[in-house]
């Protein structure tokens, strides 16, 4: 794993997640329900029965976060469900470092070669199989930053890069120096490459050939949905924002905008769901320890603050007063110690 020095960026914040010092009969069914903020995994039997190994080594800077991880076989899959519980649109730029990841279903290859990229949408559905022993970097970046410079930003789930593009090489390279030396870099510094590393992934996926049928025939209702979700994010905090009102202001029958988001459990859920994930970027934000949380409930979109707590309690088993206390939601109570799961709540927070 990287090696850690006192970070020179003052946002900065950094994780480590590791199994290893728990009980091996554990350690899979802890690690499964950790990752599931993102992703559900499965290993075979024997793979579990091992003793199971994951380590993370994380960090995050405002927009970007970053993730080394060191795992054993298994698959991974992102549902429907998980895509309307959590409402996460992210890309997800995976390297591997040793090992590899294959998915019947990619779009430009189906095996990741040594020096090669994969990028996953999170608003989409994924499956794939890790090999059996793996060290791998993850890059996640917020869609926004991205989408405008794609020509097809909903064409490239599952998008397998291959390492004889020389732009894909530098770019590989672009994300491990980055990775290696984070720690030495200030605000300014992380906030070029950050462009510079956008920019080089938009050029790669522009240039990227490979379409499916599959893919061409959801392009419509792909198209309108990445439409939809941001004018929900440029619109979030407003208090005239509802189903009604979005679907007159972008031209759509409210029928079309009710079936584009029946997966996401309804207009209006996922208005409440980022609502909350922004009251938990605000509640986690040592700038915002001075605002009370009435206020932030009013931001929110909420009445009192009473109905707030309940709201917020009902979605992260935790109240806002707790995460200002330092408490992680989606922590679970299993034997698993002093985990440190932090990058499940930068996850949900990223935007």
């Amino acid at each position: 794993m990287t090696q850690q020095t006192e970070p020179k960026s003052a946002a900065l914040e950094r994780s480590r997640f590791s199994l290893r010092d728990l009980l091996s009969a554990t350690q899979f069914e802890i690690w499964k329900e950790s990752i599931n903020c993102i992703y559900s995994v499965d290993a075979d039997r024997r793979t579990r029965a091992d003793g199971f190994v994951a380590d993370l080594d994380s960090w995050r800077h405002r927009d970007l976060m970053m993730v080394e991880a060191q795992s054993c076989s298994q698959s991974f899959s992102r549902t429907s469900q998980m895509i309307a519980a959590d409402g996460m649109d992210h890309y997800n730029v995976q390297l591997y470092t040793d090992g590899g990841v294959k998915s019947d279903i990619g779009i430009g290859g189906d095996v990741l070669k040594p020096g090669g990229l994969l990028l996953l949408d999170l608003s989409q559905r994924t499956e794939a199989q890790a090999s059996e022993q793996f060290n791998s970097v993850h890059l996640f970046l917020p869609r926004r930053l991205v989408e405008d410079h794609l020509s097809n930003a909903e064409d490239h789930n599952l998008r397998f890069l291959s390492e004889r593009d020389p732009l894909v090489g530098m770019l590989f390279n672009q994300i491990l120096s980055m990775h290696r030396y984070i720690d030495q870099l200030d605000d300014g510094q992380i906030s070029v490459i950050q462009q510079t590393i956008v920019m080089m992934l938009s050029t790669c996926l522009n240039g990227a050939t490979g379409e499916t049928n599959a893919t061409q025939a959801m392009r419509q209702d792909i198209e309108k949905g990445v439409m939809i979700r941001r004018f929900f994010r440029e619109r979030l905090l407003s208090p005239d924002l509802n189903a009604e009102t979005a679907a007159d202001d972008l031209g759509l029958s409210r029928s079309s905008l009710y079936r584009l988001f029946k997966q996401h459990g309804g207009v209006n859920q996922y208005l409440r769901d980022m609502r909350l994930r922004h009251a938990l970027k605000l509640l986690g934000d040592p700038t915002q320890r001075r605002r009370s949380i009435y206020d932030i409930a009013l931001e929110c979109g909420y009445e009192t603050d009473a109905g707030f707590i309940r709201a917020f309690r009902a979605k992260y088993d935790v109240t806002p007063g707790d995460v200002r206390a330092g408490v992680t939601p989606h922590a679970r109570h299993l034997d698993e110690g002093a985990l440190d799961k932090r990058y499940e709540n930068w996850l949900h927070t990223l935007a």
